[in-house]
């Protein structure tokens, strides 16, 4: 108990605000210089020479939004006219990026549609500021404080996705509003949550959480809104786009990449185990079964009457551990469950060495060239668990208010 007490004294005076936000911001400022670096020397939308190249994942998702906006919605799942387009569009693909079909399902093309409109590297722009914004958002939401905001754009995950153009800060935002909109809103966080099923992967534990919490207005909400969006995409695109996608589904490669000779590196427990061991069965076996254990703890943990941010990380933590397939931007998902534990934190008390660890894991998620990404969920969801069985809060610091926080004024 006294080594406790000494441990949370000692983190209270090293993870001051002023601290955390002016480290932080040296972290960013240094991320946006080396983005810019890589931006400057071709490794985006355009090349040296100021000419559109077909060398990150945004070329895929623009390429579609230009089929939508021409009336060929359907066309994206259609290998080899795609292809043609793409060649069209924006040139051939860059060494080590191979040529790939559009990998999501038609509800995405709603998203997709307005950057079709748009030129190529003016809709890489807007992507990028648009999705970082709701991230960005979506943390102010839950922790309201410009320290809270800047430790989040800290992570390579971060990076990676706006320099890939990828949906890693869209899926992360869309996710941390629907969970902080719960409490007060929850016909609107269901809503949100219907949004997320352009990538099925990560909604799998939603329902799960949502029934078990007896969110049925949530429930209700993100069901009907599911079947309005599915309607959509059959009314405008056709319902050939949903056959197609299926049919591309059934042609990805043992190892979950998207294209044959292409390997992944996922950072999932399949990755790492397939990665280690090679083989695709038996790591897949064992990520089948750490899935659904997950699963049913992520349930119980919504049934008990565990705090609401806790709920919300063992929500965002558990559907990165169901998912096989996720990639270094997904990990964006971790900020906004980690946020969630400091806000409960921030609320109630931290618990000896839980910053020290938090900040560990945040340095780590530098090392995610290799897939050692379940090594640092797996430590955050070690956290959420002692945060969920502690039989008593160590309250070093009188608890920090969050209630007035601007979502609540404007949506209550």
């Amino acid at each position: 108990m006294l080594i406790g007490r000494t441990t949370c004294a000692f983190e209270d005076k090293v993870f001051t605000e002023w601290r955390i936000l002016f480290c932080g911001i040296g972290i960013v400022l240094c991320c946006a210089m080396l983005l810019a670096w890589k931006i400057g020397q071709g490794h985006a939308v355009i090349d040296t020479g100021g000419t559109a190249q077909c060398r990150i994942d945004f070329c895929t998702i623009w390429v579609s939004g230009v089929l939508v906006a021409a009336g060929e919605g359907a066309r994206a799942y259609d290998y080899p006219f795609f292809s043609a387009a793409q060649l069209a569009l924006v040139g051939p693909p860059a060494p080590g990026f191979p040529a790939s079909n559009y990998a999501y399902p038609p509800i995405f093309l709603f998203f997709t549609y307005a950057l079709g409109l748009l030129p190529y590297p003016t809709a890489f722009v807007i992507w990028t500021i648009a999705t970082l914004i709701l991230y960005v958002a979506a943390v102010y939401v839950i922790v309201p404080r410009s320290a809270a905001v800047v430790s989040a754009l800290t992570p390579v995950a971060v990076a990676q996705s706006i320099l890939l153009g990828q949906n890693g800060l869209l899926t992360a935002g869309l996710m941390g509003l629907a969970l902080a909109l719960l409490r007060l809103r929850p016909y609107l966080a269901g809503a949100v949550i219907s949004l997320l099923t352009y990538k099925p992967q990560f909604g799998v534990v939603f329902p799960l959480a949502l029934l078990a919490s007896r969110q049925w207005r949530a429930f209700a909400a993100a069901t009907m809104g599911t079947l309005l969006l599915v309607g959509a995409t059959i009314a405008v695109f056709g319902s050939r786009s949903w056959i197609y996608f299926f049919e591309y589904l059934g042609h990805r490669n043992s190892s979950l990449g998207v294209d044959e000779g292409v390997e992944l590196t996922h950072q999932s427990l399949f990755g790492l185990l397939h990665w280690i061991a090679g083989g695709n069965t038996t790591p897949l076996l064992v990520h089948v079964i750490v899935a659904v254990a997950a699963s049913i703890a992520v349930t119980l943990v919504c049934r008990w009457p565990t705090p609401h941010d806790l709920k919300a990380a063992a929500v965002c933590f558990g559907s990165v551990v169901v998912t096989p397939y996720i990639e270094v931007y997904d990990l964006c998902v971790l900020p906004i469950g980690a946020a969630f534990l400091i806000r409960d934190g921030l609320m109630r008390g931290f618990l000896p060495a839980e910053r020290a660890l938090m900040l560990l894991c945040l340095g780590a998620m530098s090392f995610l060239y290799l897939p050692i990404g379940p090594l640092i969920y797996g430590v955050l969801l070690l956290l959420l668990a002692r945060r969920v069985f502690a039989s008593e809060r160590v309250l070093t610091t009188p608890p920090v208010s969050l209630q007035c926080q601007w979502p609540v004024r404007i949506f209550g």
